[in-house]
């Protein structure tokens, strides 16, 4: 590759990763200010970058800001969670052009789920060709095997246990990145969120399990076989409850939304959803605020060893257990602290995302296809 060819694609890469910048943002990426006036010129008469206004800052006039041409095509990012199915349709820009979700029995075999997804997906193009779309991120609950491309047994959504998702997409006759929900959150917040532009991220992702997606060195980690990040199942109590994963003790029969729930059976005489759970402990209920605290405090424990481990900057908490906020976070970080091995340094902020929990997930599924400039290249005038 020549080095002009190179400067078109640091450039290309940096809108991709980071949405609009200015031209200083992108001198800043180690190129001359020239060298970007020069690409820059390139790429807006190719039709590949455009030119738009940034927010207004005091009383001067809006920041010039460059963008990738949205006209370039879209991406797609789908989360096949728990019970549901949701979508959304992004520009290369990453502008938020459409988002939907259908009801799914989480029975349903996973080719008959990807049927629903297909529709979904035709009907949030609302129109616009398939040839625009330049690929699909899809989320689901568990880790995928970095040498089959299988779902790990540790996937939550059981029919999916052990399924090559690339395989069972072909129907869809689109180009594929699957990934773990987790791990596509964290690449949202790292994008749009409360994560954006820091190196070393932790996510705390809670749906039916309770995972950890990693951005070290700026980039996301899964580990050599993609199960990085199951921190549902690491050990809290050995003499604890049988885990699903054969283990006893792990975080996940202790934390998660299931186990919080079945805490106040006998208590309130009924089952609660952990949305209501969660509001009647901001209402006041001292149970629902116990059992939340409570699972702060072993979610603090399992951080503690996800900092001593990794020393994020930055611990971002999502998913189903995020509305409770300061009721878990508060004992949450106290237990943390009491854990984690530090000499005199401030423990990272962990605070819950920026991000509605509803797209989370969706949106990090189509941030990833929009970083892929490798699978998805953009078209480049000679």
């Amino acid at each position: 590759m020549s080095q002009r060819s190179a400067n078109r694609t640091r450039v290309i890469r940096a809108l991709r990763e980071r949405g609009p910048l200015s031209r200083r943002e992108l001198a800043d990426l180690g190129l001359s200010r020239s060298t970007v006036t020069v690409v820059v010129d390139e790429l807006i008469g190719a039709g590949v970058v455009i030119e738009v206004e940034g927010p207004v800052r005091g009383a001067g006039r809006p920041a010039q800001l460059l963008s990738l041409n949205p006209r370039l095509g879209v991406a797609v990012g789908v989360e096949i969670a728990n019970g549901v199915v949701r979508a959304a349709v992004c520009d290369v820009s990453r502008r938020l052009l459409s988002q939907g979700e259908i009801a799914v029995d989480e029975r349903t075999d996973p080719k008959k789920t990807l049927v629903v997804v297909g529709e979904l997906i035709e009907r949030l193009l609302d129109g616009r060709p398939r040839e625009s779309v330049l690929g699909v991120g899809v989320a689901i609950p568990g880790p995928i095997q970095r040498g089959t491309g299988r779902s790990g047994r540790a996937t939550t959504l059981k029919p999916w246990v052990d399924v090559n998702p690339y395989a069972a997409a072909e129907a869809l006759r689109l180009p594929l990145a699957v990934d773990n929900d987790a791990n596509l959150a964290a690449v949202a917040e790292a994008t749009w969120g409360v994560a954006r532009g820091l190196r070393d991220v932790a996510y705390v992702y809670s749906a039916a399990g309770i995972g950890v997606g990693f951005i070290l060195n700026g980039s996301l980690y899964a580990g050599a076989n993609g199960t990085a990040g199951e921190l549902g199942h690491t050990t809290i109590d050995e003499n604890g409850e049988i885990c699903e994963c054969g283990g006893r003790g792990c975080l996940n029969t202790l934390a998660n939304a299931f186990s919080i729930t079945q805490n106040l059976r006998r208590s309130h005489g009924r089952e609660l959803s952990i949305a209501e759970v969660i509001t009647l402990a901001h209402d006041g209920d001292l149970g629902c605020r116990r059992v939340i605290a409570d699972a702060g405090r072993h979610i603090g424990l399992a951080a503690a060893n996800l900092y001593n481990l990794l020393d994020p900057e930055l611990i971002v908490l999502g998913g189903n257990l995020a509305p409770a906020g300061e009721i878990l976070l508060g004992p949450l970080r106290e237990s943390m602290a009491r854990r984690a091995i530090h000499a005199g340094e401030v423990l990272p902020p962990f605070i819950v995302g920026e991000l509605d929990q509803d797209v989370v997930v969706v949106l990090g599924a189509a941030a990833v296809v929009l970083r892929d400039d490798e699978r998805f290249p953009l078209p480049v005038r000679k």
